[in-house]
């Protein structure tokens, strides 16, 4: 039998998977973020759960790191990630808490003849900001993570926690908060540690890194919003531009030097004193107060 032409679709008629990251198509999320989402996290997020909704849109509109804070945050739980989590927490239901953290712990067994047998025991890490799906229906709820500058294999813990949990009925959306492409181009060049290298360099937490994860499953089923913090949402921000010009003019010195020098290592001395130039337009870091000190 002839196989029917108009059964088979062309391949620009192919549907995209549903996994793949797209844009959001919900309103009422705060500007200054770029989002996107699979698997309609954010129509399930606003219509399923109105109110863990608004409350994450509160927190994020609440959210405003200082060009300070980015220069003396780095891994683990910034001041300002801190802030964000507070803000989450503080959000009530009738007086009563709806976001925290939680440790889940998921346990299976088996029963035969009356009698149960444990066959497994499985703990997820624990997650940052859980918020319940209503006081009457804990489960399945809403969880959400702030990678701000760790090492980038810790977007795959989350996704694969993220997954595990929605495959168990524990969540119904994962949300993942980190710097978004603009502003991770922006600080990578112009905030330096001691070492005189980028304190948010290319394997840390951060939208190029996460995108191309989810986008080749990493989350599985579980619907996801994703977050990316823009170069606005930053005080002071308008300084790390300044400086970011006054770094590209450094390094013309020597992408130009036939215009003014010899050679490319008699421009380079020039190069490097337009960079300490520029990088000392930045604010001093303020040193840490040892433990102890308030």
């Amino acid at each position: 039998m002839e196989q029917d032409d108009e059964a088979v679709p062309e391949v620009d008629d192919v549907v995209d998977l549903a996994g793949q990251v797209r844009d959001i198509t919900v309103s009422g999320l705060p500007e200054g973020y770029d989002y996107k989402a699979t698997r309609y996290a954010d129509v399930i997020l606003k219509e399923i759960f109105p109110n863990r909704f608004r409350d994450l849109a509160g927190a994020l509109d609440e959210f405003e790191p200082t060009l300070q804070e980015l220069q003396s945050g780095g891994g683990g739980k910034t001041h300002f990630v801190q802030r964000f989590d507070k803000s989450l927490a503080e959000r009530l239901e009738e007086g009563n808490p709806v976001w925290g953290k939680q440790n889940i712990t998921i346990e299976k067994g088996i029963e035969f003849d009356g009698n149960l047998t444990p066959v497994s025991k499985v703990r997820g890490h624990e997650i940052d900001m859980f918020g319940v799906g209503s006081l009457k229906n804990p489960l399945p709820g809403i969880a959400v993570e702030m990678e701000w500058n760790n090492k980038n294999p810790f977007f795959d813990r989350d996704l694969i926690n993220f997954q595990a949990l929605h495959h168990e009925g524990v969540i119904a959306v994962g949300a993942i908060v980190t710097r978004s492409a603009d502003l991770q181009d922006l600080i990578s060049k112009v905030i330096i540690n001691s070492n005189n290298e980028s304190k948010y360099g290319a394997t840390t937490t951060h939208w190029g890194k996460l995108i191309p994860r989810i986008n080749l499953g990493g989350g599985g089923e579980c619907p996801l919003l994703l977050i990316g913090i823009r170069p606005e949402r930053i005080k002071g921000i308008e300084l790390a531009y300044e400086v970011k010009g006054k770094l590209e003019e450094a390094e013309a010195v020597v992408d130009n030097w036939r215009n003014n020098y010899s050679s490319r290592d008699e421009a380079r001395p020039f190069r490097d004193k337009l960079r300490r130039e520029a990088l000392a337009l930045l604010p001093p870091i303020p040193r840490r107060q040892s433990k102890g000190h308030s």
